[in-house]
């Protein structure tokens, strides 16, 4: 596999969880034109030229501990892991069940700590690595109908700070980004884009709610994700990273 010798993470090595689509692929592919060789693992197949994909369900969490060393085996070593993947399925509290709870958990917030656990132990022993984990303004700020996204990552972003604390005397730098709204596909819900409705138009953009006017793209995501994970960042860990066009600023 050829890659890049120039660029922020030229030589290293990283795997994207979720990488298929959305904020995962865009991280995928920055980081490959910023150097890296790239792994990504997703429920769906992956076609992004010259990145190996593996296809997996991170809400079975008992394959965790051979999924990691499947991405070992791939790139031969971990340097960098960003875990993206996430789930979202919006329901009312008091029509929650046990299964869409477990399952939104299980992607968002047990995955990527088991990863994270399985991966680590390399990267310690190498005296070098990153860890990033894409969060959400939800970790901060509840909302209706998403009970057990925001549960999942308000606790990713208490594993960011954990890690964080552990890992920092190993080498290894831990931090989250926290986006607010995203043009991806989770922002469709039953057909429906949120981003595309006269609510969103009516209190984000009209109101100025959203003062930049307009949804981030995942490719804008992905040069801050690029950084968080370089050389460069040789002091910034153990935060969540909040880029949501000035959205929360406004609560």
């Amino acid at each position: 596999m050829v890659v890049q010798s120039t660029g922020l993470l030229a030589g290293r090595r990283a795997v994207v969880t979720g990488g298929a689509n959305g904020i995962g692929r865009a991280v995928a592919e920055r980081f490959r034109t910023e150097g890296a060789q790239v792994a990504v693992i997703d429920a769906e197949p992956a076609d992004i030229p010259g990145v190996p994909g593996i296809q997996a369900d991170l809400s079975d969490l008992d394959r965790l501990p051979t999924l990691a060393a499947d991405v070992q085996h791939e790139l031969g070593h971990v340097d960098i892991l960003v875990n993206s993947a996430g789930v979202f399925q919006p329901c009312p509290v008091t029509e929650l069940d046990r299964t869409t709870y477990d399952q939104i958990l299980a992607v968002n917030l047990h995955a990527p700590v088991f990863l994270t656990r399985h991966l680590v132990p390399g990267m310690t022993e190498r005296g070098y690595g990153s860890v990033l984990n894409i969060s959400s303004i939800h970790g901060e700020h509840g909302e209706a109908a998403s009970l057990a996204y925001d549960v999942s990552k308000a606790g990713l972003n208490a594993a960011t700070r954990t890690f964080a604390i552990e890992l920092a005397a190993h080498g290894v730098l831990v931090n989250a980004i926290a986006p607010g709204f995203v043009n991806t596909r989770m922002a469709v819900t039953d057909g429906v884009n949120e981003l595309q409705t006269t609510t969103f138009r009516n209190i984000y953009l009209a109101n100025k709610k959203l003062p930049i006017g307009r949804p981030a793209e995942p490719a804008e995501v992905a040069p801050l994700a690029a950084w968080l994970c370089s050389e460069r960042n040789t002091y910034l860990t153990g935060q969540v990273v909040t880029m949501d066009g000035g959205l929360t600023a406004t609560f």
